[in-house]
């Protein structure tokens, strides 16, 4: 099964390459990182000679969960080298930013000669994987070198869990592989089990994502543009149709209540690089009042004075978290349409913001339960709900106050989990000598 894997993948890289450059182009804007992508990431530089532990997150909301984990190991372990991969430019810029001391380099494609060039150039001790990233060649390099593999804050959604069982002929020998699997919850832990992952090798912890902290804030570095008597309502990670309808419901606040909005203005942060240009374009179209971050830094960053813009469209990368810091409140994307399943809502709720959000929910499903249930969710299911949340959110401090506090104290109640999960951590490193 193995060589037919490849053989697809050899087939698919020599003759879709010049559709793959094409695609890596549209979706990243350029060709950034294609050595680091064929496993060519360091071998001109002096291998590493003391013992590199490997982390892996796909995305930026991986490596933000990752990046206190990581940090608590090398304090526990400060010996120890790191490299941190990911597989996209944002979560590599990222990365930088959270783990200076890390050696960050992008994912190769999943092909033996690849990791063949990239083991030689890092020379890894053993692997450490955020959630469910199933590389059958890189799970395989790792194991065959003799080297531990791990996952954390691992999760198999019922979905998923079909889908893997179905190809069960390729995946059951890929599912023996980890040393250990921490799952978020029991479920997934079962899942892991019934796919052929020995049981004793699971444990389950809970979400890692709820041991988030606030970032460290430079305020000499972060430029806020608007004037402190200025009200935010931030959508962050936005997807196509999710801002047509924060506009609509925003226009319609504008109208029926325009004083609420005369000292307001909605932030919409796209969640991808290549739609800042589109949603910028759409803007311009629907006759919007609105600026650019990045267009007002080129500016020189002087506050905006007088009348306000409807609406500030953040189209820079690691600048998100401080405007929910300053936010009067937070409307997650990827939840209020369906097909992504919402991003991290905590990144909001660490900073005592309420939570906004859709009901499309399944990316990270407890998260948005335990707002809910428990304080500092606000689920809204159409424009006109929104309207009203937000509307409510600009109207009422007490409200605000009271949703923001319950919030944070949502996530105090299930922090701990990256104390359980570093002591597994070292279990199973001590036993390959780490």
């Amino acid at each position: 099964m193995f060589l037919i894997y490849n053989l697809i993948l050899v087939f698919l890289l020599l003759a879709g390459w010049p559709l793959l450059l094409f695609y890596m182009y549209r979706r990243q804007g350029s060709l950034a990182g294609l050595g680091q992508r064929l496993g060519l990431g360091r071998l001109s530089r002096p291998r590493p000679v003391s013992r590199v532990l490997w982390w892996h997150g796909a995305s930026v909301g991986e490596i933000r969960m990752l990046a206190p984990l990581v940090q608590a190991w090398k304090k526990r372990h400060p010996e120890c080298r790191l490299l941190v991969t990911t597989m996209t430019l944002t979560g590599r810029q990222t990365a930088k930013e959270l783990l200076p001391e890390a050696e960050i380099s992008l994912l190769p494609f999943d092909l033996p000669f690849f990791w063949d060039l990239f083991f030689y150039s890092f020379r890894p001790a053993g692997l450490v994987v955020a959630e469910t990233e199933i590389w059958p060649n890189l799970w395989r390099a790792v194991k065959r070198r003799g080297l531990p593999l791990v996952l954390v804050n691992a999760r198999l959604s019922p979905k998923s869990f079909r889908r893997y069982r179905f190809f069960g002929f390729v995946f059951a020998e890929i599912f023996r592989l980890p040393d250990l699997v921490v799952v978020q919850d029991e479920l997934s832990g079962r899942h892991f089990t019934a796919l052929g992952t020995r049981p004793e090798r699971v444990v389950s912890s809970g979400n890692l994502k709820f041991d988030l902290t606030p970032p460290p804030v430079d305020e000499a570095a972060f430029r806020h543009p608007l004037p402190t008597s200025a009200v935010m309502v931030v959508a962050g990670s936005t997807h196509p149709g999710e801002e047509e309808m924060l506009l609509e419901a925003w226009k319609n606040m504008t109208r029926s209540v325009p004083a609420l909005t005369a000292d307001a203005v909605l932030v919409i942060a796209p969640r991808h690089p290549r739609r800042f240009a589109e949603v910028a374009a759409w803007l311009e179209s629907e006759k919007v009042d609105f600026i650019s971050y990045s267009a007002w830094l080129e500016t020189g960053g002087e506050k905006i004075s007088g009348r306000l813009p409807q609406v500030l469209l953040l189209d820079t990368l690691g600048d998100l978290v401080h405007f929910y810091r300053l936010s009067r409140c937070a409307v997650i994307g990827g939840t209020l349409v369906p097909g992504i399943g919402g991003h991290n809502p905590l990144e909001a709720a660490v900073h005592g913001r309420p939570v906004i959000h859709g009901p499309h929910t399944s990316s990270f499903a407890d998260g948005y339960r335990y707002l809910d249930e428990q304080g500092g969710g606000l689920l809204v299911k159409n424009a006109e709900e929104l309207g009203n949340v937000i509307r409510r959110c600009l109207e009422d401090d007490n409200f605000v106050a009271k949703e923001g506090r319950r919030a944070q104290a949502t996530l105090e109640r299930h922090r701990g989990v990256l104390h359980t999960t570093l002591e597994y951590l070292d279990r199973v490193f001590s036993g390959y000598g780490m």
